[in-house]
This record gives C-alpha cells, sequence and structure tokens, in this order.
C-alpha cells in the first residue's frame, strides 16, 4: 500500500511539473478553453473540436458523518475531455484513492467513467445556455471497495447565465444511478461565479442529492434524512491560455463539523 502511494505520488508531481514547466513557453498563445474544475457543478462549454483537456488533482476528505471515521486521499483524479465536434465532447474518468478507517485500510479505482457533453442551446439575452451531459459508471464487481457492482448511469441538464460581466450563475438538474440501487439520486446544484480579472475566478456553489430509498451516507445517527446538503467554495487561476490551478474546499450541512473535503488542481490543454 505504501509503495503503491508513493509510486502513484510521483507520477502526478512529475506531470504536475511537466505542465507548469510548459506555461512560459505558451504564454504568448491565444488559444482560451473553459474547464470544468473545480466544482461539484458543470459548465455547459464544450471542449473545442479535436482538442483535449486534462483535469486533474489530489483532494483529502474527512468524514465522520453517520458515526463513520473515515479519511481518504484521492492519489489522482483525472478527466479527459475531447471535442468531437463543434457540438459534443466525449468525456473519460479515473480516480485513484486510499482510505484509511479504524478497521483497516484499503484502496484502488475509485471512479471510472466514461461519457458525453453536448451543446443544446446557446442562450440569448435572458434564456439561458443549455447542455446535456450523460455518463456511465463502470462497475468493479463485487470484490471493489469503491466501484459499483453494477452498471451505473448518470442524466444531467446544465444551464449557464451570464449576469454581468463579472457574475455568472450555473444550474445543475440530473438524475444519477450509482449502479447498486434502483432509485436514482436526484441532483440539484447551483454554482455563481466571479472573475474580477481575464485570470483570477472564485466560485462559491451549492449541490444537493435526495433519494427517497437511501439515507445511510447522509442521515445523523439515530434520525431520517433523504437529503444529503453540500457547498463548496474555490477559486481558479490561468497561469496561461493553455494551464489554469485551482483549488476547493467543501462540507457538509447535514453534519456541519464531521465532514470536510479540501483539494487542488490542475487544467491542462495539451494541443
Amino acid at each position: 500500500m505504501i509503495a503503491y502511494l508513493r509510486s502513484s505520488l510521483r507520477r502526478t508531481l512529475c506531470l504536475s511539473l511537466l505542465m507548469l514547466g510548459s506555461a512560459r513557453s505558451i504564454a504568448q498563445e491565444t488559444i482560451d478553453f473553459s474547464p470544468d474544475a473545480p466544482g461539484a457543478t458543470t459548465g455547459v462549454d464544450i471542449m473545442k473540436q479535436g482538442k483535449i483537456d486534462w483535469e486533474t488533482g489530489i483532494v483529502l476528505e474527512w468524514d465522520r458523518r453517520n458515526g463513520k471515521q473515515a479519511r481518504t486521499f484521492t492519489i489522482n483524479t483525472s478527466t479527459f475531455r475531447l471535442g468531437l465536434t463543434p457540438q459534443a465532447e466525449v468525456r473519460l474518468q479515473i480516480d485513484e484513492c486510499i482510505t484509511h478507517t479504524p478497521e483497516g485500510n484499503f484502496g484502488g479505482i475509485a471512479n471510472a467513467s466514461i461519457g458525453t457533453k453536448i451543446k443544446v442551446y446557446e442562450g440569448g439575452k435572458v434564456f439561458p445556455k443549455v447542455a446535456f451531459m450523460g455518463t456511465m459508471l463502470i462497475p468493479g464487481g463485487s470484490n471493489a471497495h469503491y466501484l459499483p457492482k453494477h452498471l451505473g448511469f448518470q442524466a444531467h441538464l446544465l444551464f449557464e447565465n451570464e449576469l454581468s460581466s463579472k457574475f455568472t450563475l450555473g444550474y445543475d438538474l440530473g438524475a444519477e444511478w450509482n449502479g447498486d440501487t434502483e432509485s436514482p439520486d436526484l441532483f440539484i446544484g447551483a454554482n455563481l461565479t466571479y472573475q474580477p480579472s481575464e485570470r483570477w475566478s472564485f466560485f462559491v456553489e451549492s449541490y444537493n442529492r435526495y433519494n427517497s430509498k437511501r439515507q445511510d451516507d447522509w442521515a445523523k445517527p439515530g434520525q431520517d434524512s433523504h437529503f444529503n446538503f453540500m457547498s463548496e467554495a474555490g477559486l481558479a487561476y490561468k497561469v496561461s491560455p493553455r494551464l489554469y490551478v485551482n483549488t476547493f474546499y467543501d462540507i457538509s450541512f447535514n453534519e456541519f463539523s464531521r465532514y470536510s473535503n479540501v483539494g487542488l488542481g490542475v487544467a491542462w490543454l495539451p494541443n
């Protein structure tokens, strides 16, 4: 387990240094793109045709909700976005995690998925931009620690309004079948982004899930709760037209002092 952690950390560090090292040589380029990270909600923008976006990072999560005692370190979370047409992109995601609990430690692939995001409507002065995002969750079988035992699917409608030259409001509505329960999680999220300059952007968001048949991860001990109320805040800095760095922090309002999640990330356009 230690050797696996060291190897993954070295790989993530080397790749991050490679991206940062390339920033100076590409700083004068005019190519621009809009990363999806950070944030639990997803933006409506589609990758330009033929372009590949790699969004990666590390995350540390403390979880003591519902009597649990777990600390999870995401050694590498990677999302790849490839622009297929001016209207659609293909998306691949894979996460590697290690979890420490009083009962023992375990690790492995925590998320593996393939999907697409499709532009639906360009938007106007009043009406929002609209996109559809569909994701298929790859199962890991009965021995997997994190992956679902069966195929899962997520369907989201994404919206965005430009409130002013500096403020943008995004909202995200979806249904998520995780592969292990018959009833889907209903996802509702809203994101307010403030961009005071070309390089800096700040955001705060609320993202929430409801499931009429699920409560074990969300309820306080001895209480019923089918609603998971989360919030996230973060910022991003554009190092160059091809490279962004970001950080974020999450909390749970179900049990405010019993959950937190902090991460650092990079979004890079390599071609």
